[in-house]
């Protein structure tokens, strides 16, 4: 959450990723429960992997700024995964984030 609020992300969309990636890490590649690289790449624990990835997706790398810098969520997404990959992979990773969201609102008011 708080590497999300540093680069302006929306909190849940790691962990929404994750989960739809490797069952939220169970099935992760090499510290990389969000399949980054297409799991090419592994990273040296899940903390720096959510400072990467979330560096990138907020269009703060160099690298890759001009893919995702000033988008929507749905529009990281669809970069991230294009519909010619995974059709409807935007659409699964935002009904996740809305789940996400249900159940965060659920256990504050339990």
């Amino acid at each position: 959450v708080l590497v999300a609020e540093k680069y302006g992300l929306d909190w849940r969309l790691l962990p929404a990723i994750s989960v739809r990636e490797s069952s939220g890490g169970k099935a992760a590649c090499g510290h990389n429960p969000f399949g980054w690289g297409s799991c090419k790449f592994g990273f040296e624990s899940v903390d720096t992997a959510i400072v990467k990835v979330t560096t990138h997706l907020a269009g703060n790398h160099p690298n890759t700024d001009h893919y995702y810098e000033g988008k929507d969520v749905k529009a990281i997404l669809q970069t991230y995964n294009p519909p010619s990959i995974v059709e409807k992979y935007a659409d699964q990773v935002m009904k996740i984030m809305e789940d996400i969201e249900n159940t965060s609102i659920d256990v504050a008011t339990s």
